[in-house]
């Protein structure tokens, strides 16, 4: 489907293709525990998704600063706790769709099946790719929803792992 933009649209898509993209903390605490595990920098790029250069600096400024320099320590966690529950916008549960399994919102991708992919080293980067209708904002959600159901997503991987 060809499209014609305009040369102001042209040039502002342009500055937002040239911006820097910066690791989130996920990826920042993913990448740190890949190399404590013993994993190599390329590999732990590769299966997080940064540039080996974000990388480095990434080891380096832990190295100066540790947790805290990154944005990862306790202090930056502190008032995290929920006392309410966390709302997931992006993720439904129908009878009858994906045998009822949490997915997202107006597909049919199971957020069992992102957690998996994830698990078996898809950077989120590659997840969009491969699921074209995914946006940035499912992944969040996705993962939000995981972590306050891992007993649930477990059993759904569990479970379509036999099947």
């Amino acid at each position: 489907m060809p499209i014609r933009l305009t040369q102001e649209d042209r040039k502002d898509l342009e500055q937002f293709t040239n911006r820097k993209m910066r690791p989130t903390n996920r990826q920042k605490a993913q990448a740190l525990l890949g190399l404590d595990s013993g994993e190599t920098p390329e590999r732990v790029s590769m299966r997080v998704g940064i540039t080996k250069e974000d990388l480095a600096s990434l080891v380096d400024r832990f190295a100066e600063e540790g947790l805290e320099g990154l944005g990862l320590g306790r202090s930056a966690r502190k008032g995290s706790g929920r006392s309410q529950p966390r709302s997931y916008t992006t993720i439904e549960k129908t009878r009858g769709v994906c045998g009822g399994a949490a997915r997202v919102s107006g597909t049919r991708i199971p957020v069992w099946q992102l957690v998996e992919a994830r698990g078996l080293g898809a950077s989120e980067a590659q997840l969009l790719i491969d699921y074209p209708r995914l946006k940035a904002v499912n992944l969040v959600d996705a993962w939000a929803y995981a972590e306050d159901h891992p007993d649930e997503i477990a059993t759904e991987i569990h479970a379509n792992e036999v099947a």
